[in-house]
């Protein structure tokens, strides 16, 4: 990615950050994402309004310059389940937390630089935050590992746990890599179909496709195994092909419409590829707003 990732501190710009995360919070419920909760159809346990809710009380911390990068995250966490007792937005806050807190507190001009500097210089104390926060949320499989359990709060770095939890979990992976895959190739991808396609709720529904097509879903992975994940990719890989055929926005509307369907009935959710287009979703928001 360019030059254009500047690192932001003024209160007018902490607002204008706080303003893309609320954005794409609400994208990520008005899109449709075969297998997501959206307005529309919620999932048993929870709902649109109770990740619009968990994201609104998020900001009570999310967005304060005096935290360090484990206190914003176990914050954020504890704020969101005060009113909602479903794990909403767990992962979300997972990849948020440090693109807030390079924009806030690194003075790197370069966010993967930004993003790599707040990872290397958070504490061991930052760690057993984050593995708090996960507790808190207590989400399937994600803080269970042979080397580094979460509920041991294991007293190492933010990088050697995140190297653990990168081989089963994309999440994990993006504090490894500088967030390669949201910088590299989903905020790539919104720009790239923006200009040719105006409505935002049909390209964010592609997009969506796109990372599912070409990153397997490891929330999938881990709850169904490989063989359904790869399926999964296969599917939205050939549902692309045939979109990019279909001259009728309706009509391909109508067949992710279909895939989403399927999905709610079989229980599959790829919830990783919703964080990961979530975070797209706000970083381009930043590069377009004024």
């Amino acid at each position: 990615m360019g030059p254009e990732y500047l690192i932001m501190r003024s209160d007018r710009e902490v607002e204008i950050i706080q303003k893309a995360y609320l954005y794409a919070c609400s994208k990520d419920v008005e899109v449709i994402k075969p297998g997501n909760v959206n307005i529309d159809y919620p999932h048993d346990d929870t709902s649109a309004h109770d990740f619009l809710r968990s994201a609104h009380d998020s900001t009570k911390f999310l967005f304060d310059k005096y935290l360090s990068l484990g206190e914003r995250l176990y914050m954020s966490v504890k704020a969101s389940r005060e009113n909602i007792s479903s794990n909403t937005n767990l992962g979300i806050l997972i990849l948020v937390c440090p693109i807030i807190q390079s924009l806030l507190v690194s003075n790197k001009k370069y966010l993967p630089d930004a993003l790599q500097d707040v990872i290397d210089n958070s504490s061991k104390a930052d760690t057993k935050l984050l593995c708090e926060a996960i507790n808190i949320a207590n989400p399937g499989g994600l803080g269970t590992s042979p080397k580094l359990d979460t509920k041991l709060l294991p007293s190492v770095s933010i990088n050697e746990i995140m190297q653990e939890s990168s081989s089963y979990d994309r999440l994990s992976l993006q504090y490894c890599t500088k967030y390669g895959d949201i910088l590299d190739f989903v905020v790539p991808k919104i720009r790239e179909y923006r200009k040719n396609i105006e409505n935002t709720d049909y390209l964010l529904s592609i997009v969506f496709l796109e990372i599912m097509a070409n990153i397997p879903d490891t929330h999938i992975r881990r709850k169904f195994g490989e063989k359904i994940a790869k399926k999964t990719s296969n599917q939205a890989s050939d549902l692309i092909k045939i979109i990019n055929k279909e001259r009728s926005h309706a009509k391909s509307l109508s067949l992710i419409c279909e895939l989403d369907y399927e999905y709610k009935n079989k229980g599959i959710n790829p919830g990783t590829t919703a964080d990961l287009l979530l975070t797209g979703i706000m970083i381009e928001r930043l590069l377009r707003l004024p």
